[in-house]
């Protein structure tokens, strides 16, 4: 090999040094990138396992063992048969009723399995198949990943977190994953994401969705139905099995519609998640959950004939009742366990409580029953208007014509004296026009509402009233001034430039731009009922043709009770007077306030037999009171003033009673709306003989009061729970009502006797009945504004009370309140057998026909009225009486009516003792009468025939 070969070899060895130097420099640089990469990826991890750990220290700790008390729940009230009557919640969660996971049907947990999660079983938490699958998908189709949460993922999202889409949201999910993984059972799990899901129509979880939908509970739910939930909670508002639309707004021949109230149309939506229910049904039969033989006999089966919607979903019964039982347990746990207002609200709507409530539901369904009868109520008498359509009392407007405010569209025009431009672009609205300013303050805001007086309208002779309604204007964009004048600040205008329309008759606000509150159908009335001994309310209802929840309750609101307070506050307080005087051994004195020249008639003690003189009376120069009958009828005894309800002889014993007694008795009958004090108040005869109150009582204190003439005078405050229970079944509340004795058990038994021969003999006869035997007392105010009619039966004891809610006069008084408490009183009392009010007791004795507080018998002779005259006749002849006639009597006669002539047959005197001429001796007889005597009678029998 020559040299230059040799140098030829050389520089391609050292090529191949250069070329190996740069391939280990590139793989050098690759390393090292890859090493950078790496590095960055560990320090990625790192940083998301950091921000992950921090996110985690951060996370609220749970307690998957107690993972229930993190629920909302919905309470449950019970009748008294312990049978549900309605569920009470609120939020968007809130009905929601918690089951064990053996109350769980095989076919409702292999249906949710199935179509949501079928390696829920084998899984610890996360489906990782699925989740790469997921990325696959969303790689390849450019979609987004989902579809990859498990169950237990779901329901860790259910119950811990909101539905906010982060990276933090993620992170906890995961966490609280693995907790609930690692701490529950798989049972537990699935029977918690069971009670957690959304079903739609506002359920929550699968029992309150069965019952809802299928008026079953879950334990109950068949394969189909159980296919049909599954197929829900994928979306829960578009798959409901049922909707709720206002009712106009689907045409009435719509073959869906399910059932219609007077708000609402409750439409059948099977359709829209029939695919995924037959899909469901499909998995199953896959999943060798069911044989392809159930699969298709549920196929064909029609889910619409499964509907059977739960009455507490469909209608507002017992809202009344439910309403004020609420209020109630409410308040106990604010007084008894020391909560406040606020959380205790909340523990009742939200805590799962069960509520055992006193209510009878054949009695409340009877009493809605015939409240829903128009019927039953009187009218309106007449209105008194003034020239523009305006109801007025006393002068004064009381309702507003609708169409002083409104037009046919529903817009409001605010009237140019109504308003003022400002110049700085506000608006000035003056007080004491059409508009009202009201000061109210929520959550620290103070706020100042420009509200519509109360009106009316008239629709198909059909009076109905409106308590007014508000403009929507926002609290911060309005003021009131010292004037009391209320400003609208310029920015309301820049913000709502289409809110005012200005035209030549003024500023036009349309229909958006207020509300109002619901039309209220007149006359109105309010009705309870009690247990005798108990004091429970069986029965409440607090108003007629209404709707919705927590409405203006009657049956707790005041009205003026007419004569149905007399037996409380004048006749019973007068009896018991006087069995504490017999008690001391004493008699009573009387002032004879009323009947001066008469101290006898009342006797020693105030009983049912003593007389009492409904004669007129002049108070302050004016004759006061008047009777219902318009008419005086002289002396009758106690027992009559009632049956009779007569005002003149109420006024007279309660002149005796004396108003401190008389308040303090009704104080006992639970009765707290006597003013005692102050210019007006209630301590004087026209309150508390005549019922003119001032404040009024209401159907459930008079109700409760009745009940204690029934219970042989002990009140029982009235109570509509007997228990509560929290979620665990632990009682937090037992109702202990108050109890006192009012009466001695004689008196009121006397005073229930009183009040029998009212309804057989006297002016009640309206309210007796054919299934008991019956007690009460109407009640009828000035111009028939209020109606009433309170009484009793030997198990119930019952208050009506009839009327409009502003004073107008009905068509009639209390004869209808007696009707309509004998029509409803009658079918509620029938399930029970025929029963006698009890016998009297010890301390009652009988004489003469009469009743008697021991101690207190005595015979009372009637006391003669100024146009009579009480002569003693012979009973033989009917003739005056001579010093020879055996068996004679007293007997009352009509001045210038009584005989003029004595016995004729044991006479032996006949010119001391003159007879008719036809019986004088022949030598006394007088050939000539003189033409001044009085004529001749016909003739007669020798011995006329006995008279009564």
């Amino acid at each position: 090999m020559n040299e230059q070969n040799i140098k030829e070899q050389i520089p391609q060895r050292g090529g191949r040094k250069k070329k190996e130097k740069k391939d280990r420099k590139k793989k050098s640089v690759f390393k090292r990138i890859l090493l950078i990469l790496l590095a960055a990826f560990i320090t990625l991890c790192l940083a998301l396992c950091c921000y992950a750990g921090v996110v985690i220290a951060k996370a609220p700790k749970i307690d998957p063992d107690n993972l229930y008390d993190t629920l909302n729940e919905s309470s449950i009230l019970y009748d008294q048969n312990d049978k549900e009557v309605a569920k009470v919640y609120s939020g968007t969660d809130g009905n929601r009723t918690n089951i064990e996971y053996s109350e769980i049907p095989e076919d409702m947990i292999n249906a949710i399995v199935a179509i949501e999660d079928k390696t829920f079983w084998k899984h610890h938490g996360f489906n990782i198949i699925r989740i790469f699958g997921a990325i696959k998908e969303s790689v390849f189709n450019q979609t987004g990943i989902s579809g990859t949460s498990t169950l237990t993922q779901q329901l860790a999202r259910n119950i811990y977190l909101t539905n906010e889409r982060s990276l933090n949201r993620k992170i906890k999910e995961a966490y609280y994953t693995v907790c609930l993984e690692r701490n529950l059972t798989k049972e537990q799990i699935i029977e918690a994401y069971l009670n957690t899901i959304n079903m739609g129509y506002g359920c929550y979880g699968i029992q309150s969705a069965a019952q809802a939908y299928f008026s079953k509970d879950a334990k109950d739910l068949d394969l189909l139905e159980c296919a049909a939930l599954a197929a829900i909670p994928q979306s829960p508002t578009t798959n409901a099995l049922v909707l709720r639309y206002e009712k106009g707004s689907v045409s009435k021949n719509d073959e869906n519609i399910i059932k219609t109230d007077s708000s609402w149309i409750y439409y059948f939506n099977g359709a829209a998640s029939e695919s995924r229910r037959n899909t469901v049904l499909k998995f199953m039969c896959e999943q060798g959950y069911i044989t392809e033989e159930q699969r298709d006999k549920a196929l064909e089966s029609s889910l619409r004939k499964h509907i059977k919607l739960s009455s507490s979903s469909l209608s507002s019964f017992g809202s009344y009742f439910k309403d004020y039982v609420i209020s109630q347990v409410i308040d106990d746990l604010v007084e008894q366990e020391g909560m406040s207002k606020g959380q205790a609200t909340k523990y009742v709507y939200n805590g799962g409580l069960k509520i055992y409530t006193t209510m009878d539901q054949k009695a409340q369904k009877i009493v809605e029953n015939e409240y829903s009868n128009s019927s039953n109520f009187p009218g309106i008498s007449y209105l008194n208007t003034d020239s523009s359509g305006n109801i007025i009392n006393n002068g004064a407007i009381t309702l507003y014509a609708y169409g002083n405010y409104f037009d046919s569209e529903g817009t409001f025009t605010l009237k140019s004296d109504e308003y003022k431009w400002r110049k700085d672009g506000g608006l000035t609205i003056y007080k004491n026009k059409r508009l009202s300013f009201y000061d109210t303050e929520y959550e620290g805001t103070t706020d100042c509402n420009i509200e519509f007086r109360d009106m009316y309208t008239q629709e198909n002779g059909i009076l109905y009233t409106i308590e007014g309604g508000v403009l929507s204007i926002d609290a911060k964009y309005k003021t009131k001034t010292d004037k009391g004048n209320v400003i609208i600040s310029a920015d309301f205008f820049d913000d709502h430039p289409d809110f005012f329309t200005e035209t030549s008759s003024g500023l036009e606000v349309a229909s958006t731009g207020y509300t109002l509150r619901q039309k209220v159908r007149q006359p109105q009335s309010a009705m309870v009922i009690l247990d005798n001994e108990t004091g429970e309310i069986k029965a409440m209802i607090g108003g007629r043709d209404t709707e919705g929840n927590m409405l203006y309750n009657r049956s707790t609101s005041p009205r003026q009770p007419g004569s149905s307070i007399k037996p409380l506050a004048v006749y019973s307080a007068a009896l018991e007077q006087g069995a504490e005087a017999a008690d001391a051994g004493k008699k009573q004195t009387f002032t004879y306030l009323y009947d001066k020249g008469n101290d006898s008639s009342y006797g020693s003690w105030w009983t049912a037999n003593s007389y009492i003189n409904d004669k007129q009376m002049t108070v302050n120069g004016q004759a006061w009171p008047k009777n219902w009958y318009n008419d005086f009828r002289g002396w009758m005894t106690l027992r009559t003033a009632v049956e009779q309800s007569v005002n003149v002889c109420a006024v007279k014993v309660f002149g005796e009673v004396g108003a401190d007694y008389s308040a303090s008795q009704l104080e006992k009958f639970g009765i707290t709306t006597v003013v005692k004090d102050g210019a007006v108040n209630d301590m004087n005869a026209a309150a508390l003989a005549l019922g003119g109150m001032t404040k009024g009582v209401s159907p459930l204190q008079m109700a409760g009061a009745y009940a204690s003439l029934a219970n042989m005078g002990t009140y029982t405050e009235p109570m509509a729970y007997t228990e509560v229970k929290d979620r665990n079944g632990d009682v937090i509340l037992k109702s202990q009502p108050e109890t006192e004795e009012v009466l001695k058990p004689g008196v009121a038994w006397i005073m229930d006797n009183i009040l029998r021969t009212t309804v057989t003999n006297g002016i009640a006869n309206q309210a007796a009945i054919s299934s008991q035997p019956a007690a009460g007392k109407t009640g009828t105010t000035t111009d028939n504004y209020d109606a009433w009619f309170c009484g009793f039966t030997p198990q119930y004891t019952a208050a009506v009370w009839i009327g409009n809610d502003v004073n107008i006069e009905l068509t009639e008084g209390s004869g209808a309140a007696a009707r309509l408490w004998s029509r409803i009183m009658n079918q509620v009392c029938s399930q029970f057998a025929y029963e006698n009010f009890p016998s009297a007791p010890s301390d009652v004795v009988s004489s003469g026909g009469e009743y008697f507080y021991r101690g207190t018998v005595q015979s009372i002779d009637k006391p003669l009225n100024d146009e009579e005259v009480e002569v003693e006749i012979c009973k033989k002849t009917g003739e005056l009486a001579t010093p020879w006639c055996k068996d004679v009597e007293k007997e009352v006669f009509e001045k210038k009516k009584e005989p003029k002539y004595y016995c004729h047959i044991h006479n032996e005197n006949q010119e001391e003792y003159p007879v008719k001429p036809k019986y004088r001796k022949p030598e006394d007889v007088i050939k000539e009468d003189d033409p001044s005597e009085e004529p001749a009678e016909p003739d007669t029998p020798d011995v006329p025939p006995e008279t009564e």
